[in-house]
């Protein structure tokens, strides 16, 4: 079993380093720092922000277009228990500390911070968001309900949407929808919706980040977008474009309907560590 695992992630490299993206508009090295990346955010249409996933700094990255680091934020009383995604409005960003791989976490906290500070200090302050599935019961649950891990949320229409990530076995492929209030508070939440993703197992089918732009909501798998339309309180797959390559993509932002970035963490196998330009208008 090992072996053919060992087998198939070979051959699926050699198979990415034969293509390259068709649909790239620019790929720029993210700097060592951000190795782990595992969310992006853009403010003032101009400056990413970026954060590392778990056991890293709880510090803000602020990016040009071309990934350079402009400057650092510490988040003062925060943890990076396990980062793994930004949304923002208007006037705030927020920083889902959700990770969960194994199911076995309690307390889930957004932290919410003022752009306003972001972009001015270098030091802030952050208000807490925290939560529970009102769905889960044990900590860890049976490995057939293993549905509370998550990646991937946006801000829509004053609260925030949460994709979980399937991490059961077997594999359902299915992903739990959640709203959160955007205020700071303690939130036990209920399913809203559930989503299929696919029957590929972990490397194609679970959620890795999620953006909103629009009347469409953006996925990232390890290998392509889903783009989603709402429809009463429904989610469907609305079109999917399939990446070029295999890598971890973690992170995901949209600029408008022809264009976004993603940025993948660096890895052994797969490669990445890049932030990329990409254009879904020509697919």
């Amino acid at each position: 079993m090992k072996g053919n695992f060992l087998k198939n992630i070979i051959t699926l490299f050699f198979i990415n380093s034969l293509i390259s993206f068709s649909q790239e508009e620019g790929r720029y090295k993210l700097p060592s720092q951000l190795n782990e990346i595992s969310g992006i955010e853009i403010i003032n249409d101009t400056i990413f922000v970026a954060i590392n996933d778990s056991g890293n700094e709880p510090i803000l990255f602020l990016l040009n277009k071309e990934a350079k680091i402009l400057k650092t934020v510490k988040i003062n009383g925060a943890e990076n228990n396990d980062w793994e995604d930004l949304a923002a409005d208007e006037e705030h960003i927020y920083i889902g500390d959700f990770g969960n791989n194994l199911n076995k976490r309690k307390e889930l906290i957004i932290y919410k911070v003022k752009i306003k500070e972001v972009l001015l200090k270098n030091e802030i302050e952050s208000e807490r968001i925290f939560f529970r599935y009102l769905e889960q019961k044990n900590f860890p649950p049976h490995k057939q309900n293993l549905n509370f891990d998550s990646e991937a949320f946006f801000y829509d229409k004053d609260s925030l949407t949460l994709f979980t990530k399937c991490n059961t076995y077997p594999w359902t492929g299915i992903s739990f929808i959640y709203r959160i209030p955007k205020e700071p508070g303690t939130y036990f939440l209920k399913k809203r919706d559930e989503l299929y993703v696919g029957p590929g197992g972990y490397f194609s089918d679970a959620i890795t980040a999620a953006d909103k732009q629009g009347e469409y909501i953006y996925l990232t798998t390890y290998n392509r977008i889903l783009i989603l339309k709402k429809e009463e309180s429904r989610h469907n797959i609305y079109r999917t474009i399939d990446f070029n390559e295999m890598t971890q993509k973690e992170s995901i932002v949209v600029l408008n309907t022809s264009h976004l970035f993603f940025a993948d963490e660096k890895h052994l196998i797969f490669g990445g560590g890049f932030l990329t330009k990409y254009n879904i208008s020509n697919d």
